[in-house]
């Protein structure tokens, strides 16, 4: 079903399979343009719809793995979308960079257009075969202040070199390798930003990278972390 309430909303949309986008270009090939999407549905008429819209956060709360947006203590009433599997999707303006994950609180992602797409009201989850659906009608909310340091992305400064290079790049893996929860996000791309200031020595970049995936943070956290601190140490250079 077209998630016409959304589209109402200003976001743009795509086909899903289950919860995958997988069109070329993946999320980056939603649209609002309603021929197209009229186009896409006819085509696919079983399909889930993904979303995404600018300026637009979303905290997704995933009681699976402990998250729970009580704990934050919200007092302002936005858009909220229960999902399939009984978590939330509370969404949120805000324009400025995050973290891949809430911090100081497990199970709570954060998603935006720049890095994903939620799963939008109307589609099934394909596991528990139930819908997602609008808990809270509401307009977007501005993000409460007092989330900011829960959601802003880790700053970057240089630091000065005072040890020997062996050790320091063994601390920077059995840093990363001792990480845990909703912080590894922050400290691997830490860790990067060390090696690159080293030089992006490429033995350096796989040891930091295994020792992230040996915490169990995905493949794709740990590649976006690596081009982040590509890209913010070559413009501090």
């Amino acid at each position: 079903m077209i998630p016409t309430d959304m589209l109402d909303r200003g976001f743009a949309i795509g086909p899903l399979k289950g919860k995958a986008a997988f069109l070329p270009g993946g999320f980056r090939s939603f649209t609002a343009d309603r021929d197209v999407i009229a186009a896409q549905n006819r085509r696919y008429p079983h399909a889930n719809w993904g979303g995404i819209r600018p300026g637009v956060l979303v905290l997704d709360e995933d009681p699976r793995n402990g998250g729970d947006l009580d704990n934050l203590h919200i007092d302002v009433k936005t858009l909220t979308v229960r999902t399939g599997s009984g978590g939330r999707h509370a969404y949120f303006e805000h324009w400025e960079p995050v973290r891949g994950k809430l911090a100081r609180h497990n199970g709570i992602d954060l998603k935006t257009w720049r890095t994903g797409y939620t799963v939008m009201p109307g589609s099934i989850h394909p596991d528990t075969g139930e819908l997602y659906h609008i808990e809270v009608d509401a307009e977007i909310a501005p993000l409460p202040k007092e989330l900011l340091p829960l959601v802003e992305a880790p700053r970057y400064e240089p630091q000065p070199t005072r040890v020997s290079p062996d050790k320091r790049s063994n601390g920077l893996v059995d840093k990363v390798a001792s990480a845990t929860g909703g912080g590894r996000n922050a400290i691997c791309y830490w860790a990067f930003c060390r090696a690159f200031e080293r030089g992006g020595e490429q033995s350096l970049l796989v040891a930091i990278r295994n020792a992230a995936i040996g915490t169990g943070l995905p493949e794709r956290e740990v590649e976006t972390c690596l081009r982040s601190a590509r890209r913010t140490v070559g413009s501090a250079a």
